[in-house]
């Protein structure tokens, strides 16, 4: 008998959350939490995919979408918490990039420029401003230093000066595993997101592609990942370069409700078996 496409997807799907699954145990999260927890997961998705074809969400539809025993839909859905919300600092990853990239905040060699802590244009208060309006520059900034992304700056000088400089290296910050963890969920979710969203009849395709290579010696891995980097901090300052300035273009006008991820990625281990 050959396979559905609900055995198929479930097949792939185990095949892609395997590393999930061994950070999820290497953490200290068992099999029964990770269970209980999907239940949740799967009832939150299960109301959007319900809303998305305007149908009836309720407990019977909730149920036969999901397969989950319509009493335990009937005590979710009691509880009427909000879906919860990813903590964001999103603001903290707009100064990152405005400093690294933008002409305003780097010097003529295009690397990011000490900056004054507080006055007009090309100080930190006003980069600060510019990506964000509802963190005060004074917290963004001790959010900064705190993951080890700024830090005050060594002058050398006795004009008493308080300045500011980019830890160009810091990203993914080091200190706290809840950044890091929240870099990995919107990274390699939105990722997820694409490749999913392509494999759905009728939807316009999103960009998502890779390049494979196998029976290579660790040398030539070496060699490639120096190559990929380089590509990257290219496509990077260009991405950058306009992304901000259709950002601060499109902010607070009519519709200005979407956003966008581009990312690259490069992984190296043993060949697959055949």
């Amino acid at each position: 008998m050959s396979e559905s496409r609900a055995d198929l997807s479930l097949a792939a799907a185990l095949r892609l959350v395997t590393p999930l699954v061994e950070l999820l145990l290497h953490e200290g999260v068992t099999y029964p939490r990770f269970a209980n927890a999907l239940k949740k997961t799967f009832l939150e998705s299960a109301t959007s995919v319900l809303e998305a074809n305007a149908a009836r969400v309720n407990d019977s539809s909730l149920s036969t979408l999901t397969g989950i025993h319509r009493k335990d839909v009937r005590e979710w859905r009691a509880v009427g918490q909000p879906r919860p919300q990813a903590k964001t600092f999103g603001a903290v990853m707009e100064v990152f990039t405005r400093w690294a990239n933008d002409p305003a905040y780097c010097d003529q060699q295009g690397r990011p420029r000490v900056l004054e802590r507080t006055g007009g244009p090309g100080s930190f208060e006003a980069l600060a401003a510019s990506a964000s309006r509802d963190v005060h520059p004074h917290t963004l900034l001790r959010e900064l230093i705190r993951l080890g992304v700024a830090s005050r700056a060594q002058t050398g000088s006795n004009d008493g000066g308080d300045k500011v400089s980019l830890c160009m290296d810091a990203f993914v910050p080091k200190e706290g595993s809840a950044e890091m963890l929240q870099l990995f969920a919107d990274n390699v979710g939105d990722h997820l997101a694409a490749a999913a969203h392509n494999l759905k009849a009728g939807a316009a395709p999103m960009l998502e592609q890779s390049v494979f290579a196998n029976s290579l010696r660790p040398e030539s891995v070496a060699v490639l990942s120096k190559l990929a980097r380089q590509i990257w901090s290219n496509a990077f300052h260009d991405v950058v370069r306009d992304a901000t300035l259709l950002s601060d273009q499109d902010r607070e006008q009519p519709g200005a409700d979407q956003r966008i991820r581009v990312g690259m990625y490069f992984y190296h281990g043993p060949n697959l078996e055949p």
